[in-house]
């Protein structure tokens, strides 16, 4: 890990809220493991406790027996993957890594020591999951009550935002059936979606990608 790489992520997401003598020593004894696109992880279950993300872009969302999916939120540098606690329901997490990604998997045992010591570590993981929890109440209350008209332009946009602002002529990597996945919804429903996008002129389809033609027109369409 190169120095100029970590000085860079304790000040983005999850690490940000730490103080840097505390960021430092969190990550000292962390592991490094590489993912290629279209991992998917269990993160409970598959994942050896927390980590941060060191490099990459990741989705995190639940799924249940049926294999219907609803992204709760989108992982870039210096967030904090994954939870020290074991689910126990039906509704599983996961993350996919949505381009090749490096995570840090943080010691188990040091990560617990260090917040019986330093109890704004204690501070930061709790601000660190009502956010969770505000993202998934979000999430949740998309999927019932907006169109999927509406919850397509709103993960368009964040999907936009993770790229830089967002403008005219920025082209987004993404299928439809990601879409679908992403909005809770079903391939046929998302073409839809996209089609009265497109003949509002809020975008255009571009193969396995969509190209923002009118960046206000999107929000609108997304409600922001």
């Amino acid at each position: 890990m190169s120095g100029g790489r970590l000085s860079e992520i304790v000040r983005r997401g999850f690490m940000a809220r730490l103080a840097p003598d505390l960021a430092e020593e969190l990550l000292v004894s962390a592991r490094s493991a590489s993912y290629p696109t279209g991992t998917i992880i269990a993160s409970s279950l598959e994942q050896p406790g927390p980590a941060i993300l060191m490099s990459g872009f990741l989705r995190y969302f639940l799924s249940v027996l049926d294999g219907r999916q609803l992204t709760i939120r989108y992982l870039t540098p210096g967030d904090l993957v994954g939870t020290t606690l074991m689910q126990q329901a039906n509704v599983t997490a996961h993350i996919e890594m949505l381009e090749p990604s490096v995570l840090l998997h943080l010691d188990a045992e040091r990560f617990a020591a260090l917040a019986a010591r330093r109890p704004e570590l204690n501070t930061a993981l709790v601000d660190e999951l009502i956010t969770r929890l505000r993202l998934a109440y979000r999430a949740l209350a998309a999927h019932a009550f907006l169109s999927v008209r509406t919850r397509v332009a709103i993960d368009l946009i964040e999907r936009a935002n993770i790229c830089g602002p967002m403008s005219e002529g920025l082209r987004i990597d993404v299928t439809q059936q990601s879409l679908a996945d992403a909005t809770g919804s079903v391939r046929e429903v998302v073409s839809r979606a996209l089609g009265q996008l497109r003949r509002q002129g809020v975008v255009a389809r571009n193969g396995d990608g969509v190209t923002v033609l009118d960046p206000e027109g999107l929000r609108r369409a997304a409600g922001l």
